[in-house]
């Protein structure tokens, strides 16, 4: 797909070729890892007028250079994790995760992330699937499994139950959500689209109207200009920020704003095949408990551009 060169994306070509080169960081032989697109850092409006409560009111950040996997992480390279670090999920840890079926969502003990949203378990022909059934917490240990592997500071530390966050390192997170919405927007003021790239609804994501009432392998439908697929539904991605439904009209113009410095849920954006196109919107926020795990809520991971 032919990319138009974006007025904020301007850059020389010497800093485009450093981003790629970034992009291609490598992990140890046979470690599967996401494959980073670079997003070059510059302003824009959060937020959209015309949405809920909770996305106003518009305001203006400003992000610094970042990377962001192209994909949501999938079965294989969740599964790369769990089976070299022996870690065991919240799921199976706890009593299981939600699965779907035709009367909705219920309780499954012994469902994790080796299975599909139904509750069937994967083939070995699924790998491309996005992981499901996997906590906040579950994926903040994911990304400092990938930058243990990579030689990066890991920006997480746990401590019992509490998980502290140093966003200067420069391993793997989650996104905040002002990355998150910056890429899904392609970094424009105003976005072209409500949507993640430019194209009808069903041509960018699987939702509710085309999904089949299930999960899709990862970077089947079009991808936004900056290369990003899925933001736009096939599941609900974690992000880095505590919830707050109020937190815009407590945020002045700030830079790599990293959300509320206390909060119970954590944030989930983009929608998923079960939901309708209101909640695909790029603007659209909702929020879960970190230890929340059903077959709908996967994430993808980002880092910073810096000291590369």
């Amino acid at each position: 797909m032919a990319h138009r060169v974006l007025p904020i994306f301007a850059y020389s070509m010497k800093k485009i070729v450093a981003f790629l080169c970034v992009a291609g960081l490598a992990l140890p032989a046979g470690v599967a890892q996401p494959e980073m697109v670079p997003v070059p850092g510059g302003g824009f409006v959060m937020g959209f007028a015309r949405g809920d409560a909770d996305e106003k009111p518009l305001h203006a950040v400003e992000l610094d250079s970042f990377l962001i996997s192209a994909t949501e992480v999938t079965v294989a390279q969740y599964r790369a994790f769990a089976e070299s670090s022996a870690y065991r999920s919240s799921a199976e840890t706890g009593d299981g995760s939600y699965t779907w079926d035709s009367l909705g969502w219920h309780k499954m003990e012994g469902l994790h992330w080796r299975h599909s949203e139904t509750g069937r378990l994967r083939s070995a022909g699924e790998d491309r699937y996005p992981v499901l059934h996997v906590s906040w917490y579950d994926a903040v240990h994911y990304c400092n499994w990938l930058s243990e592997n990579a030689g990066l500071r890991a920006v997480y530390t746990f401590q019992g139950d509490s998980v502290s966050a140093d966003l200067t390192a420069e391993g793997f997170r989650l996104p905040t959500e002002a990355e998150w919405e910056y890429a899904a927007a392609e970094g424009q003021t105003p976005p072209k689209s409500i949507y993640a790239g430019a194209g009808s609804l069903g041509a960018l994501a699987w939702y509710s109207g085309n999904s089949g009432k299930r999960a899709h392998p990862v970077a089947q439908k079009k991808a936004n200009a900056l290369g990003i697929y899925d933001l736009s539904g096939n599941v609900w991605e974690w992000c880095h920020d505590w919830y707050d439904e109020r937190y815009y009209e407590k945020s002045a113009r700030a830079g790599n704003p990293g959300g509320p410095a206390h909060g119970e849920m954590r944030v989930l954006r983009g929608g998923s095949w079960n939901n309708s196109g209101k909640h695909c919107r790029i603007a659209n926020r909702t929020s879960r408990y970190p230890d929340f795990r059903d077959g709908s809520v996967g994430f993808r991971v980002v880092r910073s551009a810096k000291g590369n």
